[in-house]
This record gives structure tokens, C-alpha cells and sequence, in this order.
């Protein structure tokens, strides 16, 4: 059994001048900070001998209690460093993103001493033609002169088609409304045949010799013409193109004329209307120009359809008979 050392044996504890920590003398240097300290032995030799060579060396252990020398750096500081590099490398790439773009706006590019907003081209300069760009004016024709006193841009009439009669022979007077209201204007009138239906200067409209159909035009200088389809279905003291004839055992007289010229439905389940030729035996032709407005069967019968105005055409021994018919309802 290992004898007990006595109490003078014992190693001595050595105070540090420099750390502060205390050591034992088995120890060279103080294993806290790695310095050389005065010894209290009187004999070197006796040091030598008494330190045991298995305890000797440097402890490898922070010194916590002393301040911490000689310590590796902590996670907490570890993770500081990271975030400040992070952070400076951001700030670099928004520099360098954004504010750099922004600040080279502001600046002409080098070697140019015009601003970037005066470098537009001058329109005004290019728009003002030179000598050799102008071009005189156009200058109308005299029909499309518009006469000094007229301040009408336009125009419309009260009529777009009618029809004379032996009921109703009477002339007609087309009105006209200018545009814009209460301007003024000469209307120009004119007929397509004077010697079915004729018009004078203030727009009356009269029937001639000749049964059939023409146009009346209406014009104002500067705007588009008005036209009207006249049909004239007056048989006393007119005559027609075609004399008597016979065909097929048919007799016409040359005088021919439809039971109705002008007639009106006020509401859609108004009676049916029978049309007839009068002067022939022939079977006449029916036909209808808008089926949306009324209809017209094979025997001559009308029936309303809806709103508007429509015109029956009858064609029998060579010649053309038409009837205006109108809805409204």
C-alpha cells in the first residue's frame, strides 16, 4: 500500500502575477496563461526532481474564471460575423441595382451637353412646311360652292315616298327641316320624268300625263342629297305607255288602275285588304317590297305584318302598277 505523502512533501499552490489563477508547482509555467513564473525553491535541482514527469504539461482549458485568454471565438459571436457580411453584401447589391440606374437617369451620357429631356426632336420646325412643300389650296368647283348666305350643314323631308291617285290627285308639298335647327338654305328640285310627276322650286309636287313613277331629288350645296319615289296612278287625263291589247283570251282596255293606291293598317289585326286591276281580265303579278312591314298572296290579298311603309308592285298586260301601303301601329 502506497505510503501517504507527509505535509512537506505536498506540492505548493503558485499565485500568478499575470492571470490571476492559481497553480500547482509540479507545474514549469502556469497552464492558465502560458508564462514563466518565479519559483520559491532554493535548489533548482530539488524542483527538477520533485516535479513528477507524468503531470507535467499545459492544460488545455479556457480560463473562464480569469478573464477567458486564450479562448476560441463563441457560436454567438461566430453568428454575429456572418449576419454583418451578409448585411454588407445587400447593401452592395442595392447599390449597384437600384440606386445606380436611378443616378445615371439624371446624367447625359459622355460627351454630350444636351439633357436627355431636350434631346426630343423640335416638331414644331418639322411640322411648318418649306417653299417647295407648300401646295396651294383646293379650290372648289362651282357646283359645291357654298353660297354666303346659307348656314345649313344638312337637311331632311318629310317625305321618302307617296303616290297620286284618282282619289287623291291633289299636289303635294314636301317640307324640308335644316339641320342645325334654324339655320338656313335653298333647296334645289328636280324630277326624274317631268311627264310622270313634276316639282317646282318650293318643293310642290304635282302629276303629270304619263301614269308610272320618277324621283324627285332634293339638293343643298355641301350636303348629300334627298330623293323621294313618286308614283302616278292618276287615270283621267293621263295616259299610258301601252295601248289595248288581248292575250290568251284576255282583253285590256290600256287604261289600267288598282282598286287602292295608298292605304293604311292602324293595328295589326286590321281586316285583310283585296287588291284589283281595273281595265283587264289578264291575272296580274303580285309582289311586295319589305314582307317585314305587310304581305301580299298570289290572289292580291294584303295582311299587316308590322311598323313601317311598303310598296305593292302589280305587273299585267306589259305594264307596272304600284300601291303604297303603310303600318302604324
Amino acid at each position: 500500500m502506497a505510503s501517504r505523502r507527509g505535509k512537506d512533501e505536498r506540492p505548493k499552490m503558485i499565485h500568478c502575477e499575470y492571470c490571476g489563477e492559481d497553480y500547482s508547482s509540479t507545474y514549469k509555467h502556469c497552464p492558465f496563461c502560458d508564462e514563466v513564473e518565479q519559483q520559491d525553491y532554493d535548489d533548482q535541482e530539488e524542483y527538477e526532481d520533485s516535479a513528477p514527469r507524468s503531470r507535467g504539461g499545459k492544460r488545455l482549458v479556457t480560463n473562464t474564471r480569469g478573464g477567458g485568454y486564450g479562448g476560441s471565438p463563441s457560436p454567438l459571436r461566430t453568428v454575429g460575423m456572418v449576419l454583418s457580411l451578409a448585411l454588407i453584401v445587400a447593401a452592395v447589391i442595392i447599390v449597384i441595382t437600384i440606386i445606380m440606374p436611378l443616378v445615371s437617369k439624371g446624367h447625359t451620357e459622355p460627351g454630350s451637353s444636351v439633357p436627355p429631356e431636350s434631346s426630343a426632336p423640335v416638331t414644331e420646325e418639322s411640322e411648318t412646311p418649306g417653299p417647295e412643300d407648300s401646295t396651294p389650296p383646293a379650290v372648289e368647283s362651282p357646283e359645291n360652292t357654298i353660297p354666303a348666305e346659307q348656314t345649313a350643314t344638312g337637311f331632311t323631308l318629310d317625305q321618302t315616298e307617296f303616290s297620286f291617285s284618282d282619289r287623291y290627285p291633289d299636289p303635294i308639298t314636301v317640307h324640308v327641316t335644316f339641320i342645325p335647327a334654324g339655320s338656313t338654305g335653298t333647296i334645289t328640285w328636280t324630277s326624274s320624268d317631268p311627264s310622270i310627276v313634276s316639282v317646282d322650286e318650293n318643293g310642290k309636287v304635282s302629276h303629270g300625263t304619263t301614269r308610272g313613277s320618277a324621283t324627285i331629288t332634293a339638293s343643298l350645296p355641301g350636303a348629300a342629297d334627298q330623293t323621294i319615289l313618286v308614283y302616278n296612278q292618276v287615270t283621267s287625263g293621263t295616259s299610258s305607255s301601252s295601248g289595248s291589247s288581248s292575250t290568251g283570251g284576255s282583253t285590256s282596255t290600256g287604261t289600267l288602275s288598282l282598286n287602292k293606291t295608298d292605304f293604311t293598317f292602324s293595328a295589326k289585326d286590321n281586316p285583310s285588304v283585296q287588291m284589283k286591276v281595273n281595265g283587264t281580265s289578264s291575272t296580274p303579278v303580285w309582289s311586295i317590297g319589305n314582307t317585314a312591314v305587310a304581305t301580299i298572296s298570289a290572289d292580291g290579298v294584303v295582311k299587316p305584318v308590322g311598323p313601317g311603309s311598303t310598296t305593292i308592285t302589280c305587273t299585267v298586260d306589259g305594264q307596272t302598277l304600284k300601291c303604297i301601303v303603310r303600318c302604324s301601329f
